[in-house]
């Protein structure tokens, strides 16, 4: 069988378009429909449906997919052990907008000083958007945030963890006691410890989180809303530098992973609040376990494997 004929059904199954298959292909709408038609016969049976605006798979096509990818792998590794490959290639990676933006400009830089012939393409997606992405192969890894571990059907490897912390503007009096157990509280604690905030206090104020489907900004939407408490507003943001700038003129506080607002700490211009307590979030590289691992592809992955901060001590 013509392997080009999977590539180019994988393609259309993916784009769920002739037009954007033919685009990333590099043929004309014609071939991509001939190598279509092709395989079609040769399976005696549709692959695809040809809806207004949108091509979906078939029953057929659906069972074509898994041992399609498994071929083209193994066609991969077979040119691969044709001859020397070094780690060269390019490298499709998806992360969050906050590892994209705090973490992974250090790792481009590294991986452009020890390996210039890798080429790292860098986008930005929350986890359902990555892990889609590297399932229908627009890219070769995704990079997830979250407070769980995700559930997929992908490889993941762990890179650690994250703490999320409560920031807020300097002058903010959210940590301060409402309550009269919590005002003892204050009082028994030690000078040098902080008043500490709770869901309540919390929720009585505005809040600044990441947009809906992040979940660390789920989750404290969440938390918010077992209060039952509703005099603070909740805005959802789609950056962390807009959440970060309202924050530092006093709009509301947020939470986000502590790696994104060090500097701004560091600085004086956002403070760190004691809370409640928050889970960690999970940070894990996802691959597919059918598709083969290029050597540019483990390098990059071994690179994030080594670059990613460990806690002191």
């Amino acid at each position: 069988m013509d392997t080009r004929l999977l590539t180019t059904f994988l393609t259309v199954a993916r784009t769920g378009s002739f037009t954007a298959a033919a685009e990333e292909l590099n043929f004309t709408q014609s071939t991509v429909t001939a190598h279509v038609q092709r395989l079609e016969r040769l399976l005696g049976g549709p692959v695809l449906d040809r809806m207004p605006g949108r091509v979906t798979v078939t029953a057929v096509g659906a069972e074509v997919i898994g041992p399609a990818e498994d071929l083209l792998a193994a066609e991969e590794r077979v040119r691969a052990a044709g001859g020397e490959r070094g780690a060269a290639g390019t490298v499709r990676l998806m992360a969050p907008e906050t590892l994209c933006t705090y973490w992974l400009p250090d790792v481009i830089a590294a991986l452009r000083r020890t390996e210039p012939d890798v080429q790292l393409w860098v986008s930005a997606g929350g986890t359902h958007d990555g892990l889609d992405a590297v399932g229908s192969g627009a890219v070769d890894l995704a990079v997830t945030l979250e407070p769980v571990t995700p559930v997929t059907d992908l490889a993941l490897t762990r890179l650690g963890s994250q703490p999320l912390v409560f920031v807020d503007g300097h002058g903010s009096d959210v940590g301060r006691p409402r309550s009269a157990q919590d005002a003892q509280d204050a009082q028994d604690a030690p000078s040098h410890m902080p008043a500490r905030a709770t869901w309540s206090d919390l929720a009585d104020r505005d809040a600044l989180l990441l947009e809906e489907g992040c979940g660390y900004g789920d989750l404290v939407a969440d938390r918010l809303a077992a209060t039952g408490r509703r005099r603070g507003r909740r805005s959802r943001f789609g950056s962390v530098e807009a959440i970060k700038r309202c924050v530092e003129v006093g709009l509301g506080w947020t939470a986000v992973p502590r790696l994104s607002v060090e500097a701004e700490v560091a600085a004086g211009e956002l403070a760190v609040l004691a809370g409640p307590d928050l889970p960690d979030c999970e940070v894990h590289v996802a691959t597919h376990p059918r598709r083969y691992r290029s050597p540019a592809t483990l390098l990059v992955l071994s690179e994030l494997t080594q670059s990613w901060p460990r806690p002191p001590g």
